[in-house]
């Protein structure tokens, strides 16, 4: 692996990546490992419920184009920050629940890249509701494990 010269000597670019992701990890949660554990389950609970909120509130819109492009923007948004913030805290809420808001990510991206791209709103809709269901489920067990 390749890396660069730093006044502490060679650091690799995976070195780098899990430094950066330490200091992220204790800037995100700080205090004790408990207060940790309850704050990053409250963050990864406030996105799920607030995925929830948007999706159902985009729901109620009509199903035209735009109400596709703005679930493909939805869908896209979440699951890219779900997926950073659970990358975060790992660490502190153990591998379980990590996985499973990992697959409601890699949902939501399939649901975006495919369904989405190649125009089937109806699919979408009935997709989208699932995995705001799912998001719900996830947000309960989140209150559930604090």
């Amino acid at each position: 692996m390749t890396g660069y010269t730093s006044a502490g000597g060679t650091v690799t670019a995976e070195e780098e990546h899990t430094d950066a992701r330490q200091v992220r990890e204790m800037a995100l949660c700080p205090g004790s490992p408990e207060e940790q554990q309850k704050m990053a389950f409250g963050i990864i609970r406030r996105m799920l419920v607030q995925f929830h909120g948007e999706w159902t509130a985009l729901r109620e819109k009509e199903s035209d184009d735009a109400w596709l492009d703005a679930a493909h923007a939805l869908l896209d948004r979440y699951a890219h920050q779900l997926h950073d913030v659970v990358c975060d805290v790992q660490v502190i809420v153990g591998d379980d629940i990590v996985i499973d808001i990992r697959c409601l990510s890699a949902d939501m991206i399939t649901t975006t890249n495919i369904l989405v791209m190649i125009g089937c709103s109806e699919e979408c809709c009935r997709r989208g509701d699932a995995l705001a269901k799912e998001a719900l489920r996830h947000a309960e067990r989140c209150l559930s494990l604090r």
